[in-house]
């Protein structure tokens, strides 16, 4: 146990050393406290005599004024007023004193006291020769003749200066001595901290001459054990707590390195089990993200379901093919399921461009939203630019590459709707009101590769598309309708240059919603800017 007798004798020393050093810290900061203290005291004696004198010395000065004035014959009674002030002056000069007398001790509390006799019969003096001034004449100058000024003279000076020269003695005094405590302290505190360090450096030098070696070749050891393997042994046998300490470890290092392996082959199996999740987690997430609009999903995931929300501005978009029924009848049901699923698969993609959300389809028809479910101030002349593209999609597969020539019904209306999620099983992301309803409708009344815009819709994208009113009645309701069929865009809109989209329409697109179009049906600029009827949104022939 050599060692624990070296750090008991060693912080023993220590304890020792820092407790000298405080005791003598803390009288030395009292003798200074005690100084600074008297200090103080002495400074605010001198600091009230100085005002007593001026205060006395002011009364005096309008005393001997006044009796001058009274020995010319011109003099009037004082005011009640000017008396009062009087008393006033002399009684805070009177209080003064009393905080001199209380703060002042052995010889200053003797002049003090002095002092304070002395005022209080000059104070007595000046009271009466006030009273008399103006008045009495005889009275108030042989007051200020026989007691005023010789008190005055008395107060003013002896009594004051010698209470001051004491004064001045003992600041100068408390002075020094705060000098010599200050002196003897900064040299204490110096002598204490050279003994404690060479002291401490003695203490260091020993511990490393026992201790340190050993350290040493313990940390050694345990880095050729760590580098080179189990084989490897601490050389190190003293009979102290270091050679214990290495024989343990020597007894550990095998089992240490035995162990790492197996940590590995757990590291490596932890590892590829948590890329397993990963992976599993990124599918169900992508599956997730298929099915629902992004921020939708995220609550969903995180909470379980989805709070339904009203929403007061959504464009509904709606197609239906034309004559699919009949169409379907003659073909096999795996062409029907791959030409359905190659033009929706189109449809999907342009629903992403101009960020409008997929809802559903129900057999041949295709039905997505703008304005969800997140607000979106441009999602009107979004869907309009995505129907152009989905009608140009129709007619462009239209009869070529053995595809049947089919023909799509596009309807637009902008509306308020509910959105959320319903079912517990293959829940699918909904919106629900009558906007559906009259989208529907509107979508039933257009006609074969056109597109067909409610009112509601037309006044939100007047701006952007050219478009020709029609008023149909819808068979379902027998209801008429007022619709806009698009023909294009707006000729202004539209110049003959070959940038796409159109510097025009750019500049009207990012004044009205402060942003850059998502995309751009180019197939229609040039047929917007001709205006040649075989280029219009209609059926060829």
């Amino acid at each position: 146990m050599i060692v624990k007798k070296h750090i008991k004798f060693s912080f023993l020393a220590i304890l020792v050393l820092f407790a000298l050093n405080f005791s003598i810290n803390f009288w030395c900061a009292q003798q200074k406290s005690a100084a600074t203290e008297h200090l103080q005291q002495a400074t605010s004696r001198q600091a009230l005599t100085t005002t007593i004198k001026q205060g006395a010395s002011d009364i005096q000065k309008q005393a001997s004024r006044l009796g001058q004035i009274h020995m010319d014959g011109i003099a009037t009674p004082l005011s009640p007023g000017e008396i009062e002030r009087l008393n006033l002056q002399s009684a805070a000069i009177t209080a003064q004193i009393e905080r001199l007398l209380k703060i002042s001790d052995g010889e200053t509390r003797i002049r003090a006291g002095a002092l304070q006799k002395n005022y209080a019969e000059l104070a007595a003096s000046w009271r009466i020769f006030y009273e008399n001034f103006g008045g009495n004449h005889v009275q108030a100058l042989t007051e200020l003749a026989l007691h005023t000024e010789p008190l005055s003279q008395q107060v003013l000076y002896e009594t004051v200066p010698r209470l001051e020269e004491l004064e001045n003695r003992q600041i100068e005094a408390a002075y020094q001595q705060l000098g010599v405590l200050q002196w003897w302290s900064d040299k204490t505190a110096l002598i204490t901290f050279i003994t404690s360090l060479c002291v401490a450096v003695i203490l260091a030098w020993l511990v490393y001459r026992r201790i340190a070696r050993g350290l040493n070749a313990l940390q050694q050891g345990a880095r050729l054990i760590h580098n080179g393997g189990p084989d490897h042994q601490v050389a190190l046998h003293t009979k102290d707590e270091l050679g214990e300490i290495a024989d343990s470890f020597n007894s550990l290092s095998g089992a240490l390195h035995a162990t790492e392996n197996q940590r590995n082959i757990l590291e490596q199996e932890l590892a590829q089990r948590c890329a397993e999740v990963e992976g599993q987690r990124q599918v169900s997430k992508s599956l997730l993200l298929n099915i629902l609009p992004a921020t939708v999903a995220e609550e969903f995931r995180t909470t379980g379901t989805v709070a339904p929300k009203y929403l007061e501005d959504v464009t509904i978009i709606f197609t239906d093919f034309v004559g699919f029924s009949s169409s379907a009848e003659t073909l096999a049901a795996d062409e029907l399921v791959q030409m359905l699923h190659e033009y929706f698969s189109t449809f999907d993609e342009i629903a992403a461009r101009y960020g409008l959300e997929k809802l559903k389809t129900i057999g041949d028809s295709y039905m997505c939203a703008g304005g969800l479910p997140e607000r979106n101030p441009s999602h009107p002349v979004d869907a309009v630019m995505a129907a152009m593209e989905i009608v140009r999609a129709v007619t462009e597969r239209s009869g070529t590459n053995n595809q049947r020539n089919l023909a799509i019904r596009v309807g637009i209306h902008t509306g308020h709707v509910i959105a959320g999620i319903v079912g517990k099983q293959k829940f699918a992301y909904d919106i629900w009101g009558e906007s559906v309803n009259y989208a529907s409708r509107v979508e039933s009344s257009s006609e074969p590769n056109r597109i067909a815009l409610s009112a509601q819709t037309y006044l939100r994208v007047k701006d952007f598309f050219e478009c020709e009113k029609q008023t149909k009645t819808n068979a379902k309701v027998s209801h008429k309708m007022d619709l806009h069929f698009v023909k294009g865009f707006l000729p202004t809109l539209i110049d003959d240059s070959k940038q796409m989209p159109p510097a025009p329409f750019v500049r009207r697109y990012h004044s009205y919603f402060q942003k850059s179009p998502p995309s751009f049906p180019q197939q229609y600029a040039k047929y917007s800017a001709s205006h040649h009827p075989a280029h219009k949104l209609e059926t060829a022939s």
